[in-house]
């Protein structure tokens, strides 16, 4: 027979423990919780999560480099839309290469809930740059980083998104 100091022990050993283990998950919530920096502002939806398109298969962006003109071109999906005003693009390799744009298309102005008046593309959009450097300087391909940003019209506004595309001379 055991002791009453012995199973005393045991009680208070499995009450510590099972009041350690309450303790572990106010404190450590599991991970299927949002936490607090899970949430994200009006209009910032998690695209997978919320059935919505992942960016590069809502926006598909293609490159192609002729000679020192560097064209670029995006297949919007069906309900979706690019802001003209939000496309950037930087040289990376050669560095420090300026870019000037040649072609910008025309865009459709609306009063966007997310941005105001803007001007924006839908279905397909095609820009053009040129490279202020000679074409044998880019004989070896470039490197260029673009960023753009578009919403899907049942109400994502996609964060500003960067894709990186190595491309060469066709």
């Amino acid at each position: 027979m055991k002791s009453p100091s012995t199973v005393l022990l045991r009680r208070l050993a499995t009450i510590f423990m099972f009041t350690l283990c309450l303790l572990a998950f106010a404190v450590y919530p599991p991970a299927t919780e949002a936490g607090f920096f899970d949430t994200k502002p009006a209009g910032f939806g998690s695209a997978s999560a919320d059935g919505f398109l992942p960016v590069e298969e809502a926006f598909h962006l293609e490159g192609e480099l002729k000679g020192t003109t560097l064209t670029l071109t995006w297949d919007i999906e069906p309900g979706h839309y690019l802001y003209l005003s939000r496309f950037q693009v930087t040289s990376l390799l050669p560095e420090s290469t300026a870019l000037n744009p040649l072609s910008m298309p025309k865009g459709e102005k609306v009063d966007d809930e997310f941005q105001g008046r803007v001007e924006i593309l839908r279905h397909k959009a095609e820009l053009s740059y040129q490279f202020e450097t000679s074409a044998t300087e880019l004989k070896q391909g470039v490197v260029v980083e673009v960023v753009f940003q578009g919403c899907a019209e049942a109400g994502l506004c996609y964060p500003p998104h960067r894709q990186r595309l190595n491309l060469t001379q066709k």
